[in-house]
């Protein structure tokens, strides 16, 4: 009897495809929140590693060390979310090439990243036990301002990110639609509406 072979099977990942694939999950999620309120929790969790995923890929270039440090025992290491973000916001590390351009946040879009990483994201991913009740009217305003600031990160800054035209495409396509989404919200018209 023939033993058959197994043809070995791989999952491979760059930077870019890491990151969309966070983009992917995140609007996966944002479809479902107007229904199910515990999606909010993944909509910042993924949201957060597509932030993150492709301000590592604008900052880097063509040069992995401008976004990786090596400890003290000769570990090479990712930068932090934190650095990266201040690093993507710097001419000096931004520019690469003759349309290169740094990130530039709005006071609206500062206040609606560190509501995502500090209050939000960190609290998910290093749960500790308690009851906790998080008002959620604001998810909305969050995300879009988030997006905003991954699109052009991913899109935008002029430098090395390495997309194919239908990664760019579903990428614009992706912001669109969760903006879309976000918008027509109950949970934002109610927002809308409080503010007004």
């Amino acid at each position: 009897m023939r033993k058959s072979k197994i043809k070995r099977k791989y999952l491979r990942l760059s930077e870019e495809t890491n990151a969309l694939d966070y983009l992917e999950r995140a609007y996966s999620y944002i479809q479902q929140a107007e229904k199910d309120v515990l999606s909010w929790k993944w909509v910042v969790l993924t949201l957060h590693g597509a932030l993150y995923g492709f301000a590592i890929c604008a900052c880097r270039g063509t040069n992995p060390s401008n976004v990786t440090y090596k400890t003290t025992k000769g570990i090479r290491r990712l930068i932090s979310f934190d650095e990266v973000l201040k690093r993507c916001q710097s001419s000096k590390w931004m520019k690469m090439t003759i349309t290169s351009r740094h990130l530039k946040l709005s006071d609206q879009q500062r206040g609606s990243i560190s509501e995502l990483k500090c209050h939000l994201r960190n609290a998910f991913e290093h749960y500790i036990p308690k009851g906790w009740s998080i008002e959620i009217h604001g998810m909305p305003q969050i995300t879009i301002d988030v997006l905003k600031v991954t699109r052009f990160l991913a899109l935008e800054t002029g430098n090395y990110v390495h997309l194919n035209q239908t990664q760019k495409k579903r990428i614009k396509s992706i912001v669109y639609q969760s903006k879309r989404l976000l918008k027509n919200s109950k949970l934002y018209r109610e927002t809308k509406v409080l503010t007004c």
